[in-house]
């Protein structure tokens, strides 16, 4: 009888995420619906956090943020797109 040797489950780092705790939440609660925490690693896309339909994620995000949003700019890992997404919303019009 042999013995297989389990190898441990190695997560993607967070690091990025965890600069933005407030801006993730704010994210989680007003574009996801989602109150409740979980692990998003910094590979994550919103794909991997959501099951919504695409068009209707970029009518949360353009709606919230006011601000232009599109099916490519989801495509991009949620702690870029969480980042962009407040930048948007917060450059002043010219």
């Amino acid at each position: 009888m042999t013995t297989q040797r389990k190898t441990p489950v190695e997560f993607s780092s967070d690091v990025e995420m965890r600069k933005i705790p407030e801006l993730a939440q704010e994210f989680f609660e007003q574009v996801l619906f989602d109150e409740e925490s979980f692990f998003v690693s910094d590979e994550a896309t919103i794909w991997d956090v959501s099951i919504a339909a695409p068009e209707e994620l970029v009518k949360r995000c353009s709606d919230y943020y006011r601000t232009p949003v599109s099916s490519e700019d989801l495509k991009q890992p949620l702690w870029k797109l969480i980042r962009q997404l407040d930048e948007r919303r917060n450059r002043p019009a010219t």
